[in-house]
């Protein structure tokens, strides 16, 4: 190799030594640079949800006339309550007068709407002694809904436009009530009749027959 060429070479060694002691000082600046940092705890007003915060529908077996009367809300869920003794349900006739159940309905939840809808079930235990009258029973019961406030008195109107009965699934239509502010409820008034059959043997057919019947409320959580 020529003086030259070393010369050159020896160049570029100082070249690389003075680079790489650049490279160090950057390095040692950011390893020296201050940090900072920061936390929000999104708690809300006391954390999203919680239970205080729950949605929850209660109902009252004790059928008063108005919400602010209930003694006693109920969940009834899974297992159904019992609303007993109802005034007239084992004296109902053909044609005859109806009888009325004050059924309450609460929204528990003090910061959700709810919808609300309500829907009845013939739950009466097959007894094949006794299958063909339960059955002509059944099928002539008549079924009226109306929401109110106060129940003392007679509602004037109804939201079932005509009476509805047991469907062949044993229920009848869904029937969609008014919309529950949080906190709030109303009583469902639930108009029972029998009305007469086609014809006599149809009517007749009923008699000695038994319904047993369940009412079911359902709602969710709106803005």
């Amino acid at each position: 190799m020529s003086q030259g060429t070393k010369k050159q070479a020896s160049g570029r060694k100082r070249a690389f030594i003075a680079g790489g002691s650049v490279l160090g000082i950057a390095a040692l600046a950011t390893a020296a640079a201050f940090t900072d940092w920061a936390l929000l705890d999104l708690n809300g007003s006391g954390g999203f949800g919680g239970k205080e915060n729950a949605y929850n529908i209660v109902v009252s077996a004790g059928q008063e006339s108005s919400v602010d009367t209930v003694n006693t809300w109920v969940e009834a869920n899974p297992d159904a309550e019992t609303v007993a003794p109802i005034v007239g349900a084992e004296a109902l006739i053909p044609g005859g007068d109806p009888l009325y159940v004050n059924l309450p309905v609460l929204n528990e939840s003090v910061s959700m709407k709810s919808t609300l809808s309500f829907v009845l079930e013939n739950t009466t235990v097959e007894d094949p002694a006794n299958a063909a009258e339960n059955a002509a029973y059944a099928e002539l019961m008549r079924f009226e809904v109306a929401q109110v406030d106060d129940a003392s008195t007679l509602p004037g109107s109804w939201v079932t436009v005509s009476p509805v009965s047991f469907g062949a699934d044993g229920k009848t239509p869904t029937v969609t009530l008014s919309n529950l502010d949080p906190e709030a409820g109303s009583v469902i008034v639930l108009k029972v009749s029998l009305v007469e059959g086609a014809n006599q043997e149809a009517t007749n057919a009923a008699n000695g027959g038994t319904t047993s019947v369940q009412a079911r409320f359902d709602g969710s959580s709106i803005d």
